[in-house]
């Protein structure tokens, strides 16, 4: 067997490979932010909310004078006067 001159130590390719499994994550994680950043603004694009929203046309004052017959009340309050 012919005499081979001995090989030199290699690098440790495990450190690489952590090295650039973070460089990979960090690079996935810029990305799903950027992504998100861009359905975000092209949503706001496409459907603007309005400035000033528009008033109802009836006012919803018909039970605030404590008489408790406004409509959506969960509770009625006692009229004061009955026993």
């Amino acid at each position: 067997m012919p005499n081979l001159p001995e090989r030199p130590p290699s690098y440790s390719t495990a450190a690489l490979d952590r090295a650039l499994g973070l460089l990979l994550l960090a690079g996935y994680i810029t990305a799903i932010i950027a992504l998100a950043a861009g359905i975000t603004y092209a949503v706001i694009r496409i459907f603007p909310t309005e400035r000033n929203p528009r008033k109802n046309d009836k006012d919803d004052k018909s039970g605030t004078n404590g008489d408790g017959e406004g409509q959506g009340r969960l509770f009625r309050r006692a009229k004061r006067g009955t026993a």
